[in-house]
């Protein structure tokens, strides 16, 4: 199945299989979260798109200067971003660090954020896996500086599934649009993911 129609936009078939993959990509670690959290997230409405620097200013300015990033590996090329807030990293380090001594350090903060990143990336790839009869692999997380220049080298071919999420505390309480992941496969990828939900 073409990713693009003849006028050169996202064929409208594709872009349906792709919104419901990432939902049921998010869905899924929304509750790996939640579990890890002990706290509730509302998931956002999946944005498909090409890559375009329009794009790119926007990821750039939505957490200000990094985020979590692992290529995919074997069967797709492109990458996984997630993308989070300070506002949410401070929690999920308070969260998921043993020994609350060491969340000052660095180091130790950044060893928790991946850590944090590949159990997100774990449970979407394997439910996008599930619905596409897919085996999905991606490279252990990494911290990558998000610049317009750099993402537009890298992945200015990209078919951008963009899915953020916001918390929903117990008091009704709630932090908006704290975290995005964002699958980011190539054109080629993006119709192998497609192909197999296609009648």
């Amino acid at each position: 199945m073409n990713i693009f129609n003849e006028e050169g936009l996202i064929d409208s078939d594709a872009q349906d299989i792709l919104y419901e993959l990432g939902n049921v990509g998010l869905g899924s670690a929304s509750i790996t979260i939640g579990r890890i959290m002990g706290l509730r997230l509302h998931i956002g409405v999946p944005k498909i798109a090409p890559m375009d620097e329009k794009l790119a200013e926007e990821m750039v300015n939505f957490n200000g200067k990094f985020g979590v990033m692992m290529k995919f590996q074997k069967t797709l090329n492109g990458s996984m971003l997630i993308s989070m807030k300070e506002e949410f990293v401070d929690i999920v380090i308070e969260k998921m660090a043993e020994d609350k001594e060491l969340i000052c350090d660095a180091s130790e903060r950044m060893s928790l954020l991946q850590e944090f990143a590949n159990i997100i990336c774990a449970a979407y790839l394997k439910a996008v896996g599930q619905y596409t009869d897919m085996r999905i692999y991606v490279k252990p997380a990494g911290l990558e500086e998000i610049t317009i220049d750099n993402i537009m080298i890298k992945y200015n071919k990209a078919i951008c599934i963009d899915t953020g999420f916001t918390v929903v505390y117990e008091n009704g309480e709630f932090l908006d649009n704290v975290g995005r992941v964002i699958m980011l496969p190539d054109e080629e990828s993006a119709g192998k993911l497609i192909e197999p939900l296609c009648d």
